[in-house]
């Protein structure tokens, strides 16, 4: 089934997935298409993308979306303790062992196990999971029983596998077991259209936990944000947002917050983007003109003239603008 852009945006909301690109709906298409198959799937992309969140919203939109969505991350685990925790121990297994214990691939069943980092397992554990997934049954440290087990692998790694298994890191027999769907999720940098709804997205989201009212918007914060090489991606475009939340006072974000903690991360760039250059190039494609004149006349606090700047029109245009949409300032507020 195909769907409009406006469709697609709309599914992505309802999953919390927050962006106007053409990457990102690129990436929404991959998902939907393997969604409602058991294939394993690899999530790739630098730390921060968003793996979880299209991880769980490949659970959401499977017919496996009744069942738990358990998730761990390999790289948070000892490799003492990784085995336990994925495929569960008796009791005496060990020092500490006081009871049985059910591990993810129990607990995942008949709905969906996210592998973080999968990279990170250990060799001897990636030769346990390479059996487990070849034999859908367990064996619990210290048991002796097989267990069948019924989970969808969602795999998820910052890592070049294939250079890994090169390097003796990653087994090749298990790379090859679980290449099967590959969904690659690009950069910030590489979508920076979709800075500014996250922007608005992550507004609100801490507004509302800190019971806060951001009114305006530094023309500086904007451009700064839209030049910024985000080499934590949208988890570090979040923490700057709440950041800049908490410590607002008269409701008004300020580069001053950015400054203090990103002035530090070296970065260049051969042309400067500025709101008009940026909306000027592919942005415009992406969101309708009513919305993109909604969103400017809220950067600017409804200043007229600033926002039909930004916008790259006369000051009486917008206005004509304004006034075919019906928007008025209410509706921005």
């Amino acid at each position: 089934m195909k769907f409009s852009k406006d469709e697609l945006k709309r599914m992505m909301k309802s999953l919390g997935i927050v962006g106007e690109s053409e990457a990102i709906i690129d990436v929404f298409k991959r998902v939907l298409s393997i969604a409602s198959s058991d294939s394993i799937v690899m999530l790739q992309g630098e730390s921060g993308v968003g793996k979880e969140l299209f991880a769980e919203a490949i659970h959401k939109l499977s017919k496996r979306a009744n069942g738990p969505f358990i998730k761990i991350n390999c790289a948070a685990i000892p490799e003492t303790l990784l085995e336990s925790e994925l495929f569960g121990h008796e009791k005496g297994a060990f020092t500490g062992a006081t009871k049985r214990k059910l591990g993810l691939f129990e607990l995942a069943n008949k709905g969906s196990l996210f592998l973080d980092e999968i990279g990170e397992i250990p060799l001897l554990t990636q030769v346990k999971l390479l059996r487990v997934i070849e034999e859908k049954k367990i064996v619990r440290v210290g048991g002796t029983e097989y267990i069948p087990v019924d989970a969808r692998l969602i795999l998820a790694t910052n890592k070049d596998l294939f250079q890994e298994v090169k390097k003796g890191n990653f087994r090749e027999d298990l790379f090859f077991r679980i290449n099967v769907v590959s969904i690659y999720i690009p950069p910030l940098r590489e979508r920076r259209e979709d800075i500014i709804p996250l922007l608005y997205h992550f507004v609100d989201v801490f507004s509302q936990r800190e019971n806060k009212k951001i009114l305006k918007i530094e023309d500086e914060y904007i451009e700064f944000l839209m030049n910024y090489p985000f080499p934590g991606n949208v988890r570090e475009l979040s923490n700057f947002i709440e950041r800049g939340v908490l410590l607002s006072e008269d409701g008004v974000l300020r580069l001053e917050t950015i400054h203090e903690y990103a002035l530090h991360v070296p970065y260049s760039f051969t042309k400067k983007t500025t709101l008009s250059t940026y909306l000027s190039s592919d942005y415009e494609d992406y969101i309708p003109e009513k919305e993109k004149i909604l969103h400017f006349l809220k950067i600017f606090n409804f200043n007229i003239s600033k926002a039909a700047a930004a916008l790259g029109m006369h000051r009486n245009t917008l206005m004509r603008k304004m006034k075919k949409y019906n928007i008025q300032k209410n509706l921005v507020g």
